[in-house]
């Protein structure tokens, strides 16, 4: 008994403590947003998988287009497409994976994914990988992405999370 005593008795002092410290702390400042570029992109006709147990799959092929920003630029791969599913609510989910050249030969692969807003306008989250030295620093970042669509293309505005206007990633 007494042991069960003392182990209550010290959760209930960590737990005091530890709501102390959640008191006093103080907000992580908000981040910013940094532009990593602008992509406009073609795409082929929609493939359409059919109703499956996650909602109506269409697979969109991306065959190619252009991305510029302050720190990279270059060219869309004819390799990759957008494997989207519309839910049960009618809300799309575009999931994407292609490759980008850069205009100096960097090869890097995106994923994006993300939802359609209630506004119309569908948001992204962006992953990367390369193993390129000079833009190994996109394999770190935090990026997201706003796309608007048309009739064979779409166009993303890209940006990575900074803290009070210095990168999280040291380029």
């Amino acid at each position: 008994m007494q042991i069960v005593a003392f182990i209550t008795g010290a959760l209930g002092l960590c737990s005091a403590a530890i709501a102390s410290n959640l008191e006093a702390r103080q907000l992580t400042p908000t981040p910013s947003l940094t532009h990593l570029y602008s992509l406009n992109c073609t795409l082929d006709p929609k493939i359409n998988v059919g109703d499956g147990p996650y909602g109506n799959r269409a697979a969109i092929p991306i065959i190619g287009g252009t991305f510029e920003g302050p720190r990279i630029k270059g060219t869309i791969r004819n390799l990759g497409a957008d494997w989207g599913l519309t839910d049960n609510r009618g809300v799309f989910h575009p999931d994407t994976r292609y490759g980008l050249t850069t205009d100096d030969g960097a090869e890097i692969y995106i994923r994006t994914f993300g939802s359609k807003q209630s506004t119309g306008g569908i948001y992204l989250h962006g992953l990367y990988e390369t193993g390129s030295d000079k833009y190994w620093w996109l394999n770190d970042i935090v990026a997201v992405g706003i796309l608007e669509s048309g009739t064979g293309w779409v166009y993303i505005d890209m940006y990575y999370m900074t803290d009070d206007g210095v990168n999280l990633v040291t380029p």
